[in-house]
C-alpha cells in the first residue's frame, strides 16, 4: 500500500495528523462506519456510527 511508515507501539485504528502531530484517533469498532470530512486540505470532521447486530450469538 502507498507510503507505510513503521510507527512502533501504535496499535491499528486511524491516526489524523496535521502538522507533523497526531491530533485524532480512531479506534476500531466490532461493527460500523467513520466518514471523514474535508476542508481546505485539513480534516475538518469525523462522523463515527456504530452499529450493534441483533440475533447473533457471540462465541
Amino acid at each position: 500500500m502507498g507510503n507505510t511508515v513503521n510507527l512502533g507501539a501504535l496499535g491499528d485504528g486511524v491516526y489524523i495528523v496535521q502538522q507533523g502531530a497526531i491530533v485524532e484517533v480512531l479506534e476500531p469498532k466490532e461493527y460500523g462506519q467513520d466518514s471523514i470530512q474535508w476542508q481546505h486540505g485539513k480534516v475538518f470532521e469525523v462522523s463515527e456510527s456504530k452499529r450493534r447486530r441483533v440475533g447473533v450469538l457471540k462465541k
